[in-house]
């Protein structure tokens, strides 16, 4: 009788442990199970804060340049340095649109192009050794990535833009008649790059249209019209061609390059170490 009954708590014992064991295993699903649902949304706040952060970045202080007439090429102020190809002084009327302060720095192109192309200066001095079709291939990724219709300044926009647009001065550089004031030119540069805005600003409160490195434009290079009377709106260059334009001069140049009227030219499949780019987007009325 007592071997039956010992007998009868073993079997007991062993059912109530039988019992026992789906239930810590369940358990334990359960916390797994917890510990998924919750690593996903970790995940994704990770990934939000890093959009954010990226964001942030890419945020250009852009300046509002109210549209208006002018005349673009070799006006007075520029005396005796103007050239060729700044030449015949026309009139010119550009619509309303908003220019980057600042030249796209180093830090902004790695964030969109993941690597920084750049030979010389740090993240906060501009981007340089990038091609026209490089800009291009950046412009889509940055305004997929913001959602917005960033390009290229027209040749008659920068200069509008350098010469203070409706607030002009009449200056032979972009915002005084001494270059030292707000640009880096051969003089005063120690043979490097600068980082962006560290020189007085235009009238328009624009940085480093003069000197520093030159900016590539969204226009075909061609030679001005002969017509002198009529005024052209919002003009684009040439129709076809083989090098786009580029303004604005560099640290190794002489000032005379860094006038506002100054024309250059590059290949669009070209980069080159002292030239870089600033942005510009539409907008429509006064702001």
């Amino acid at each position: 009788m007592r071997k039956l009954f010992l007998l009868l708590l073993l079997v007991l014992s062993s059912c109530y442990a039988f019992a026992e064991k789906p239930s810590k295993e369940r358990g334990a699903a359960s916390k797994k199970q917890a510990a998924q649902q919750t690593q996903p949304k970790q995940s994704s706040a990770y990934a939000q804060d890093q959009i954010n952060r990226k964001k942030a970045m890419l945020n250009f202080k852009m300046i509002f340049v109210e549209g208006g007439s002018f005349t673009m090429g070799c006006t007075a102020e520029q005396g005796e340095d103007c050239v060729k190809s700044e030449k015949p002084a026309h009139p010119v009327f550009v619509r309303s649109y908003a220019i980057s302060k600042n030249l796209v720095t180093q830090r902004q192109w790695r964030e969109v192009m993941g690597k920084n192309p750049s030979v010389m200066g740090d993240d906060d001095s501009p981007v340089t050794n990038v091609s026209w079709n490089d800009v291009q291939k950046f412009l889509k990724k940055l305004n997929n990535f913001l959602g917005k219709n960033y390009r290229l300044p027209t040749e008659a926009e920068w200069e509008y833009a350098a010469r203070g647009g409706t607030y002009t001065n009449d200056m032979k550089y972009s915002g005084s008649n001494d270059i030292g004031e707000v640009g880096w030119y051969k003089n005063n540069s120690n043979d490097v790059i600068h980082p962006v805005g560290r020189k007085k600003g235009n009238e328009l409160e624009i940085n480093d249209m003069s000197g520093n490195i030159w900016e590539w434009c969204s226009d075909w290079y061609a030679s001005y019209p002969e017509d002198t009377e009529t005024e052209l709106i919002n003009p684009q260059g040439g129709e076809t061609g083989t090098e786009r334009v580029v303004r604005g001069g560099y640290y190794e140049g002489p000032a005379t390059f860094c006038r506002v009227s100054c024309r250059n030219k590059n290949k669009p499949d070209q980069a080159s170490d002292i030239i870089g780019f600033r942005l510009v987007e539409d907008r429509d009325g006064n702001e």
